[in-house]
Formats: structure tokens, C-alpha cells, sequence
């Protein structure tokens, strides 16, 4: 009888035919009576299970599948359909299994290999997952997912070059959706180069496609090449006229290339407009510090305007418990690697007493290093929550028990300052890589210094005011730290490796004054973005218009953190931009035997080295004015052979009084002692220990 004529044959056509009209019920009971009536057919068993996974069963899926797959041992679509099943619940290692039987029976199986590959990539084996996505596309090459499965797989085992090499295939570039989420991992693993060059060659490819423009524009940023990202952010602009983030990435661009009026005005509009996200809006409070001229009240109202507007209460009420054992604190960043963070929060957490203090590293970015890995080991838990939304994130702290938790962010890059806000400890600290108030509700404190923000400051906060008595910063110095003495002689050498979103028209004229006073003197100038060709020749431009000539100054581009410091060595004295004034950079100078020259204003960020100076008793090197800043400077570059006797002497004041860990330890667990006392103890209300907008503690 042919298959045409045959009644159970057309009776499967008709369940199928229910499937796909999408009556998923009726089609069941119409495979189920099929089945009753042959059983020994696997077909309408497989069929079956696609029916029970898509009503949500999994448990009736995988019985209909471990049933065909006894009926029929030889075929493959019953332990391949098992392997796609099994990957979408979350059981990978099961995925696994099963996809490596369906290869066993077919070892060309295109789906089988996917999923072999997908399931292993979900358990982090890179290497393998890999080896899988090659095999499969050997046979399919075009196949796109399994590109961009590749380069991540190739991406997290730390072979960025194969990962570009993987997305940039004709495949991926032809689906700029695709594409953009391979280029949003590698920004995930800070991968800068390789983001850039897939986009650049997605863009060659999509030039009116909006989404990619505007993506460029953010890459170019993000590797330091300000014109060019200007110049993108207009292509995006009009593109969309009416979209707001092109007109956000403009302001950003102008801003680092020095402009900061003119950016800051644009962005500030946007605020105003309010047609910006959170993480734009969060972005606008950090670059606002680049304004030559802040006003504290509008710093102020602006951090509680954000917290006004994206701040909204999620999940269920926090129910504190006082502490019970050791304390445990929480330090939470995105920025565990070389940067602020390692150098001024590696020493501290070594020196933290362990017997009453167990620390948890809280990381909310899978960025690593060497860095990473050495915070990590100092650590006696670690949280790996980059991955987590915003209401999982708040379970997960909640769950960890917190007695304390110290933010190291504020409104840093990929910080989660909604978060916090719900609260996540009975006691919320702000401290390290932030400047200024978060705004934010809950937090109970903001950890600085007498220096940072004397008793007559006008910087207004939202937290609680809380001083440590030796300083906010203790100083570590890298491990592969060269020489204090200047390397060669000669006429004077000023040096700055400060951003040039700091360099505003004020600074360089202050520079190009000194530069004037000592007609031997030059200037080297160390940024990220003067790799950008166009960026050098704009800096340059703006000298000449002060009448400094190309000839006075080396200009250097990216650096390692090692060149960086090996450059300090060609250089006698350090100039700090103002208003927003170094830190790292600062101690980084210091460390390496030079004077630095400053001029504080009314900011915590303002006045991050004069505190420096005025710890290491160098009340000389910290201005009253702009022509004091300048007349400083040179006295200190007319004296260079002085300077240069006495590096190896600084760095030893430097170390003795910058670098102390064990009694910045001391001093941050017993102020972290007494808030938790204040909070549990005798004096017990959290009202009165921890009022808003409060002053010194």
C-alpha cells in the first residue's frame, strides 16, 4: 500500500498539520492515539516530545525521547532533540552527553555539533567548545552562530587575534545584528582593539545602518581616538536627527579631546531634556567634573536628581541582623585590575586583620589580570556576579550575609547604584574610586579625609561625612617598580599623564606661562588618546596659539603602567591638571622621586594631590592661584639638579608616609568597628548614627 493510501501515515499528516496551526493539545492526543496504534514507530515518539517541551513539559519530552530512542538506536534525532532540550534548561553536562551520542550515530550532524558546542561553551570550556564550533563549521561554513559561538569561545580563552579572526568572516559581517553582539563581548573582556577593528569593518560593510555607526562611535571612544568618534557620532546624528545618544556620544568626544565647555554644555542639555538612560545620565555626573568652573549646589542637586529619576524601590524589604562572628565585609567593584582600585585597595585588604574580619570581593565586571588574581587570593570569598540583572543581583548580597558593604564605585562605569539603593547590608559605605556624593539613598557614609573635605568645605553629601585620621588613599606600588633616579640630564623636564578631557584652555595656559619662564624647559605629555593622530595635532594646535612651539613637547599615546612609570624617569617635575586634579597619577610620580605641582579648589576631586602633598609636609608644591600654580613650577624647574639628588630620598618619605597599609588598615577597621558599634550597639538608632548630609566623623 502506498504511503498516500495508507490511513495512519495521513493521520500523522493531520497531527502535524495541528501542530503547526498551534493546537499543541489537540495534537497530542492525536500522536498519542498514533502511537497506541503502532508503538513500535519511534517517528510520532520524537515527534511527541517536540510537543511536550513546547507546552513546557520537559519531564514528558524526555520520556517520549528515551522511548524512540530504544525503538530506534540507530537514528539520531532522538539523542540530538535530547542534547537541544536538555541545553535549554540549564543541564549542560547532560546537553553534552546526549549531543555526542547523536554524533556518534552521525557524526556530521550539524545540529548535534551545535549543541555539543553551545553545552560546552555554557560550562566555560573554551577550548573544546572551540574544537566543536571549528568541526562544525569545516562542513557549514556560513553557519553564523557557530562564528560567533567561535569567537567568544576563542575571546574567553584569551586568544583575541582568533576571535577577530572568527568575527570578521563574511558570515557575521553580513548579519549586523550578529555582529554588534560579538562586538558587545569583546567590550565585555575590555577587549578595545579587536571591538574596533570588527566594527570599522562592519561599517565599511553597513554604512547607513544607525545601530553600527553609533556603535563605532562608542568604540573609538573607548580606544581613545576622540576625532574620529566625533566625526562618527555626526554620521549617527544624521542618520537619526532626532535620536539623543549621538548628540551624548558628540559632547563625550568633545570632552575628551579637551573641550569641555563645549561638551559639557551639550551634554548638560540633554540632561535637562531628559531624553538620556540612566547609565547616560550616570555618565554626565562623572565628566561634569571636568568643568572648569563647578558650582557646588548644582554638583549636588544634579547627583540627587539622578538618584530622583532612576532610583524606583524593587524587591522585598531588607531585615537586617546584627553581625555574629567575625565581621563580614563586602567590597564591591567593577575595576578589580590594574588601576585605582589595585593600587590603593591591594595593601589595605593584605593588611586588614583576618581574626575579626572576613572580606567578600563582590566583582560586577569579568574583567582580568594579574591583578585580579592577587585581590582574589587575599580574599576570603569571592562573588562573580557580572552576569546578574539588577533583582537576581540583589538576592544573591542579600543572600551573602553582608554585615558591611564598602562600594569602591559610586557612579563609576558599570557600577549598580540601583542596587545598593535597596540596600543589601545593614551598613553601606562609599569609598576608593569615587569623588563626589552618590545621591543615593542608604548609603550611610562617604569615606575621605580632613584634606579632602575639611570642616568648612562647601561640597555638599548625602551620606554621612566620615574621615580615616592618616588619609582616604594608602598607596601600593607595583611590583615592577624601576628606579627612582632621572635617567640622563639636561635642561628641565615637566611631564603630565593625566586624560586630556582635564586639559582645558585654563591648564594649557597655565603650561604654556611656565614654558615661557624657562625657554629650555619641555613638556611631555603622556594620554591614551594622543595615539589618535588627529588628537596630537589638535594639542599641538592649541599650544601654538599659545606660542609654544611643536619642538617643546613629546607627546606619548597609549602606555603600559611599566612605560609609564619608566617615563616619570625622564621627567623632574610633575604638573597636575586642575580643577580635576590626579591621583594615581600623583602617587604614581611621587613614588617615582617628583615634586607635584597642584592647585586645589573647592572638590574632594579638586584637592586628591594637594592632600597628597600636605601629607608628605610639601605645602610648596600646592597653589593658592592660577599664578601661584605657575610661579611654583618654575622655581621648582629652576632648581632640577636639586630635585634630581633628592628622588631616591622622596620615594622613601613616600613610602613611610603614603604607603603605610597596616596602620591604614588599622585606622579603616576601627572606624568600620565603631559605625557597626553605633548601629547595634548602646546608641542603636540608625537615625542617629547616621543622619544625611552629615559632617566629620
Amino acid at each position: 500500500m502506498s504511503v498516500a493510501a495508507d490511513p495512519w501515515s495521513q493521520r500523522l499528516q493531520a497531527a502535524l498539520a495541528l501542530a503547526q496551526r498551534g493546537a499543541l493539545r489537540e495534537a497530542v492526543a492525536a500522536f498519542a492515539g498514533l502511537i497506541a496504534e503502532r508503538p513500535r514507530e519511534a517517528l510520532p515518539h520524537v515527534l511527541l516530545a517536540t510537543l511536550w517541551h513546547q507546552l513546557g513539559d520537559l519531564d514528558a519530552a524526555l520520556r517520549e525521547l528515551e522511548t524512540a530512542e530504544s525503538l530506534a538506536p540507530a537514528d539520531p534525532r532522538a539523542p540530538q532533540l535530547r542534547a537541544h532540550m536538555l541545553l535549554t534548561a540549564g543541564r549542560h553536562a547532560d546537553s553534552e552527553a546526549a549531543a555526542r551520542r547523536a554524533l556518534v550515530l552521525a557524526p556530521h550532524h550539524p545540529h548535534a555539533q551545535f549543541d555539543l558546542a553551545c553545552a560546552l561553551q555554557a560550562q566555560q570550556r573554551w577550548e573544546e567548545a572551540g574544537a566543536a564550533a571549528e568541526a562544525l563549521l569545516a562542513q557549514t561554513p556560513m553557519h553564523a552562530e557557530a562564528r560567533r559561538l567561535l569567537a567568544r569561545s576563542r575571546l574567553m580563552g584569551d586568544r583575541a587575534d582568533a576571535a577577530l579572526a572568527a568575527a570578521l568572516h563574511p558570515s557575521v559581517l553580513e548579519t549586523p545584528a550578529l555582529a554588534l553582539a560579538v562586538a558587545a563581548d569583546f567590550a565585555a573582556r575590555g577587549a578595545r582593539e579587536p571591538r574596533l577593528a570588527l566594527l570599522r569593518a562592519l561599517a565599511g560593510r553597513h554604512p547607513r545602518n544607525y545601530a553600527v555607526v553609533l556603535s563605532l562611535a562608542d568604540a573609538l571612544h573607548a580606544a581613545g581616538y576622540a576625532a574620529e568618534a566625533l566625526a562618527c557620532s555626526e554620521r549617527a546624528e544624521a542618520l537619526q536627527p532626532q535620536a539623543a545618544k549621538p548628540r551624548q556620544m558628540r559632547a563625550i568626544s568633545l570632552i575628551d579631546r579637551g573641550e569641555p565647555e563645549a561638551g559639557l554644555a551639550l551634554y548638560r542639555s540633554l540632561v535637562e531634556q531628559g531624553t538620556l538612560d540612566a547609565i547616560d545620565e550616570q555618565r554626565y555626573l562623572i565628566v561634569a567634573h571636568y568643568d572648569p568652573t563647578p558650582e557646588p549646589e548644582a554638583m549636588y542637586a544634579a547627583h540627587l536628581a539622578w538618584a530622583e529619576r532612576h532610583v524606583k524601590p524593587f524587591g522585598p524589604p531588607f531585615v537586617a541582623a546584627p553581625p555574629r562572628g567575625r565581621l563580614r565585609i563586602g567590597w564591591l567593584s567593577p575595576r578589580f585590575n590594574e588601576g585605582p582600585v589595585a593600587r590603593f585597595f591591594t595593601g589595605l585588604l593584605r593588611a586588614f586583620d583576618r581574626e575579626r574580619h572576613a572580606h567578600v570581593l563582590i566583582e560586577l565586571e569579568a574583567h582580568r589580570d594579574a591583578c585580579t588574581e592577587a585581590l582574589e587570593a587575599l580574599a576570603d570569598e569571592v562573588l562573580a556576579v557580572h552576569a546578574l540583572d539588577d533583582a537576581a543581583l540583589l538576592a544573591r548580597l542579600r543572600e551573602a550575609r553582608l554585615d558591611v558593604l564598602v562600594d569602591l564605585a559610586g557612579h563609576a562605569p558599570f557600577s549598580r547604584p540601583q542596587v545598593l539603593a535597596q540596600r543589601v547590608a545593614p551598613l553601606q559605605l562609599c569609598w576608593l574610586d569615587y569623588f563626589d556624593t552618590t545621591g543615593l539613598p542608604n548609603i550611610d557614609g562617604w569615606i575621605g579625609d580632613r584634606w579632602l573635605v575639611p570642616p568648612d568645605s562647601p561640597q555638599r553629601f548625602r551620606e554621612r561625612l566620615l574621615h580615616l585620621p592618616g588619609g582616604r588613599f594608602c598607596y601600593t606600588p607595583p611590583a615592577f617598580t624601576p628606579e627612582a633616579r632621572r635617567e640622563g640630564g639636561g635642561p628641565p623636564v615637566f611631564a603630565s599623564f593625566n586624560r586630556i578631557a582635564k586639559l582645558h584652555d585654563g591648564v594649557l595656559d597655565a603650561w604654556a606661562r611656565i614654558l615661557a619662564a624657562l625657554p629650555q624647559a619641555r613638556l611631555l605629555i603622556g594620554a591614551a588618546a594622543l595615539q589618535d593622530a588627529a588628537a596630537r595635532d589638535y594639542l599641538l594646535g592649541r599650544f601654538a596659539r599659545r606660542g609654544v612651539d611643536a619642538s617643546r613637547l613629546e607627546l606619548r599615546g597609549r602606555q603600559s603602567y611599566a612605560e609609564l612609570l619608566a617615563a616619570y624617569r625622564l621627567a623632574d617635575v610633575a604638573l597636575d591638571p586642575f580643577p580635576f586634579s590626579g591621583c594615581t597619577t600623583s602617587c604614581d610620580a611621587l613614588w617615582m622621586g617628583l615634586p607635584v605641582v597642584t592647585l586645589p579648589g573647592w572638590s574632594a576631586v579638586s584637592r586628591q594631590t594637594a592632600s597628597l602633598a600636605w601629607r608628605l609636609g610639601r605645602p610648596q608644591w600646592v597653589a593658592r592661584d592660577a599664578d601661584d600654580y605657575v610661579a611654583r613650577a618654575v622655581a621648582l624647574g629652576s632648581e632640577v639638579e636639586t630635585l634630581r639628588a633628592q628622588r631616591t630620598a622622596l620615594r622613601r618619605e613616600v613610602e613611610r608616609r603614603l604607603c603605610d597599609a597596616p596602620a591604614h588598615a588599622a585606622e579603616f577597621a576601627a572606624l568600620l568597628r565603631r559605625l557597626v558599634d553605633e548601629r547595634w550597639g548602646a546608641r542603636g538608632g540608625h537615625g542617629g548614627a547616621f543622619a544625611p548630609d552629615g559632617r566629620q566623623a
